[in-house]
């Protein structure tokens, strides 16, 4: 069982998780989502996926001890970091495999499952490319569009 759903997590529960659990999560940029991160958990036999905002434009309605900062996202995923800050490095070897989404943006796919998502991924990929006379200048986009759907594709597939 999925749910497609964005939740929001609670501070406290997002210092819970264990990093083991994550199995995509997103790098912000400069434009596009330059203002959190996505993450799917796989809790159980169950997916469910999480959104933290705010860490370019914080919200007034948020207190300030419950708000989830880059920091924090850093702290609790390390593997995630240290996936990021090696994503031009060829030959690193972490938790993640690192697709560039553009403009800074990332998305950190979990290496168990790699193999078995991207075909879904380039399904949707060659689809979006190809509603647009097929520019190759546009992957990069294609794959920050088009990765959810993949994923929920992906995720009903397996059922």
């Amino acid at each position: 069982m999925k749910d497609f759903a964005k939740k929001r997590i609670k501070k406290s529960d997002f210092l819970k998780i264990k990093e083991d659990d994550v199995m995509f999560i997103t790098n912000p940029g400069r434009m596009g989502d330059e203002d959190g991160s996505t993450f799917v958990l796989k809790e159980d036999n169950h997916y469910n996926i999480y959104r933290i905002d705010g860490w370019m434009y914080p919200s007034g309605n948020i207190d300030e001890n419950e708000r989830i900062t880059l920091d924090d996202a850093r702290k609790q995923f390390p593997k995630w970091s240290e996936t990021w800050q090696n994503a031009n490095n060829e030959n690193y070897q972490g938790k993640y495999k690192y697709l560039y989404m553009g403009f800074g943006n990332g998305l950190c796919i979990d290496n168990t499952i790699y193999d078995e998502f991207k075909p879904y991924l380039d399904e949707k990929v060659k689809a979006y490319l190809d509603s647009h006379d097929g520019d190759k200048s546009l992957e990069y986009a294609a794959i920050f569009d088009t990765w959810e759907s993949a994923l929920e594709e992906y995720l009903s597939r397996r059922d």
